[in-house]
């Protein structure tokens, strides 16, 4: 017996798969410092408070963690919650920026 024939046929070319020039991985951790460096040199972040000015502001009061227990994933989703919402009232036409509370 041959040995296509112990692992079973190959059904890879029976599936309609899309043909695509990207690759199968997107590689961030090597792109990720090259972009950030583009958007450093872009001052994008300046350039996107400067088109908030004058707009209706949009507050979200974030407090600090709680200092009396250990840091867990919970933390971190509130982070990310919070950032999520007041990127969303930016581009909702709001002015709206996100400073985490610390002590």
């Amino acid at each position: 017996m041959s040995d296509k024939e112990k692992s079973g046929p190959d059904y890879r070319e029976t599936l309609f798969l899309p043909k695509t020039d990207f690759p199968m991985r997107a590689g961030l951790p090597k792109k990720e410092p090259g972009i950030l460096k583009r958007w450093n040199e872009m001052d994008l972040y300046r350039r996107a408070r400067e088109v908030a000015k004058g707009r209706e502001k949009y507050v979200l009061h974030d407090g600090p963690p709680y200092a009396n227990g250990h840091l867990h994933i919970g933390h971190a989703m509130n982070k990310i919650l919070k950032d999520v919402i007041t990127r969303t009232r930016q581009m909702m036409g709001y002015d709206s920026n996100y400073v985490p509370g610390w002590d």
